[in-house]
């Protein structure tokens, strides 16, 4: 079970200072101590697309890629 713990602001300052630094814009994170990375969950995979390609009408998927190149983006303007 995981649990949603609440930053101290200076921390969360540093945090973001850090990030600003390494180009890293996404707004949610995972930061795995035990492997030294950090994950991103901002973008979508390749796999979230095909995880909903059976419920798909043909041409949707095209439209659902082209959607998330236009949302991703905004994001990075």
């Amino acid at each position: 079970m995981s649990m949603v713990r609440k930053l101290h602001p200076q921390l969360v300052r540093n945090l973001r200072e850090f990030l600003s630094e390494n180009n890293i814009s996404t707004k949610k994170l995972v930061i795995d101590l035990e492997a030294e990375t950090i994950e991103d969950f901002d973008d979508y995979s390749v796999d979230d697309i095909l995880s909903v390609a059976g419920i798909l009408k043909p041409g949707e998927a095209q439209e659902l890629l082209e959607h998330i190149q236009e949302s991703r983006e905004g994001w990075r303007k």
